[in-house]
């Protein structure tokens, strides 16, 4: 992707097809629902030496120093309502033979994460079979929030029996509060519908690698968008609320100092 002088907004390839005008239009139709303060704002497309692109807000816009970013996929379900029959059996195939022991059957999982050496992507997490639910709160989310340098590179390992080394590192549970705060508000905003359903969205967090630095929390990967009469996405909404709790019930409990720096401060 390519980003404008001041970093504020950044442009997202565009290949051919309908999925591409399936997420222009998405955009546009979630724009006027109150999940609309939860998106990169879309600013329409434009073309740049014959290829066409999304401008759209940077989910990084304002940060400094080191940043970590955290993809999260909604929804149990990774497919649209009226897809092909290949396309269901392709996607369930994947489910139950990577997915099936994770957390995405509460409706969630990591779909990458990068904070200083740990990075997580579709290579390992595949080699892994994703996370396990109790390892959101065990060490995922406080990698997430933690300081520079940050927690060590992620060991080989099936899900559940191995997690990166904590090095120390102080972790913002002030800042896991506030995030708290804003996953029950896109919560609520969703409960209120959409006029549609979303399948395979994620919302992305960033966050400066610092105590009391900037943090953010968006809604993208809409291609999947559908619109619909249904007032309830049972789908999405689900795995977001079961999310929340999983973040909650971190919040909720003081992890053992052994493990990791816990760092509470409070914003002027």
């Amino acid at each position: 992707m390519m980003t404008n002088a001041e970093g504020s907004r950044i442009l997202k390839p565009l290949d051919q097809g309908e999925r591409n005008s399936t997420e222009i239009a998405a955009y546009r139709s979630l724009s006027c629902s109150p999940l609309a303060p939860y998106l990169c704002t879309f600013h329409g497309t434009r073309k740049v030496e014959q290829a066409e692109y999304m401008e759209l807000n940077s989910a990084y816009f304002g940060m400094r120093g080191p940043t970590a970013t955290l993809d999260i996929k909604i929804g149990k379900k990774t497919w649209e309502d009226n897809a092909a029959t290949a396309k269901i059996e392709k996607e369930s195939k994947k489910f139950d033979e990577i997915y099936s022991a994770s957390s995405a059957m509460d409706g969630f999982r990591v779909a990458g994460m990068k904070a200083g050496d740990l990075q997580l992507d579709s290579t390992n997490l595949k080699a892994r079979f994703s996370l396990k639910t109790h390892e959101f709160g065990e060490w995922l989310l406080p990698a997430f929030l933690a300081s520079a340098p940050g927690f060590g590179p992620l060991p080989k390992g099936p899900a559940g029996q191995c997690r990166p080394e904590s090095r120390g590192c102080e972790v913002d549970m002030q800042a896991a509060t506030d995030i708290l705060a804003q996953l029950k508000a896109i919560s609520a905003a969703a409960e209120q519908g959409f006029g549609g359903t979303l399948r395979a969205a994620s919302l992305l967090f960033t966050r400066e690698m610092r105590v009391g630095g900037r943090w953010a929390v968006h809604l993208i990967d809409l291609a999947h968008y559908t619109e619909s009469a249904e007032k309830r996405d049972d789908n999405f909404c689900d795995g977001l609320q079961n999310f929340v709790r999983t973040w909650e019930d971190w919040c909720g409990v003081n992890p053992p100092p052994s493990w990791f720096t816990v760092c509470c401060v409070t914003r002027k």
